[in-house]
């Protein structure tokens, strides 16, 4: 039969089926979503935790959404569930067991929320982060995370880099992945982007460069944090308008993705101040 989502009656939330099966249709569906393939096919994912989902509740983007007793015994959960209905969003009841078919961490809140990936129009002025290949879902969500607290105006993601909706990305960066408007690029298609739109190419590196407090940053520019073993690749490093090194006082090679990312950028923010408004609503 048919499964129905629960609704509320006079505030309470009413049972009209609690899915208890694994096998069942709609949890199979969602499931599929713990796969790129389908993310990028559905242009949805899932996002599990309260904060979270409060949070992507704001945005209008929200599907669907699973919980379970765990969630609607807590005031702030029943908050949650009863704001859902009111956006009249679909709401499915399931079993602590069925709802672990569809969670990454080991100690769930008791909600996973289906999502469509927001979207943004493309532009290039301000301050620019380029994501070349950065493979680790931590350093990725880190790197979304700083990007917004600095102010940066929008990520480019370079093909190779880790999927920016995988589970272990968005709980890094902890709901900046609906605050930071992004874009997916082959390498060549972000060098040709910022070559017609004039913006300023900057790159860390150690050949022919300043120390990055001595650089002097325009306010149009595109920063590349490069991947995690090669660092920034040849293309970007050739076509560098500014060069510039974070020393290391220590015997480290090298910085994290994420931090020497935080590092630059807030040395711009410092150089240029507040150019933009706020990218958070």
């Amino acid at each position: 039969m048919d499964i129905l989502p629960v609704f509320l009656f006079r505030g309470e939330v009413v049972d009209r089926v609690v899915i208890t099966s694994r096998q069942n249709e709609q949890i199979k569906w969602a499931k599929r979503l713990q796969q790129k393939k389908y993310r990028d096919q559905d242009a949805l994912f899932y996002l599990e935790g309260v904060r979270i989902v409060e949070e992507a509740l704001e945005t209008g983007l929200v599907h669907s959404l699973y919980f379970t007793d765990r969630l609607s015994s807590i005031a702030r959960g029943q908050e949650l569930v009863k704001h859902a209905q009111e956006l009249k969003i679909p709401l499915w009841k399931c079993t602590e067991q069925v709802l672990s078919e569809l969670t990454d961490t080991v100690n769930s809140q008791g909600v996973v929320a289906i999502v469509h990936k927001p979207t943004w129009p493309l532009k290039t002025q301000g301050v620019l982060l380029i994501a070349d290949e950065i493979q680790d879902p931590g350093n990725m969500g880190t790197l979304l995370r700083t990007a917004v607290g600095a102010g940066v105006q929008g990520l480019l993601i370079v093909d190779g880099s880790v999927d920016l909706y995988n589970p272990k990305v968005l709980r890094s960066s902890m709901g900046a992945i609906f605050h930071l408007p992004h874009w997916f690029f082959s390498r060549e298609a972000v060098l040709q982007l910022i070559a017609s739109r004039g913006t300023a190419l900057v790159v860390a590196d150690l050949v022919d460069a300043v120390n990055y407090w001595e650089a002097n940053y325009p306010r149009d520019l595109a920063v590349v944090i490069g991947n995690e073993a090669r660092g920034v690749h040849a293309d970007f490093r050739d076509r560098a308008n500014l060069r510039v090194k974070i020393p290391l006082m220590g015997p480290v090679e090298s910085l994290n993705a994420s931090v020497a990312a935080g590092v630059l950028l807030y040395e711009i923010l410092r150089q240029n101040g507040s150019v933009h408004p706020p990218l958070l609503a």
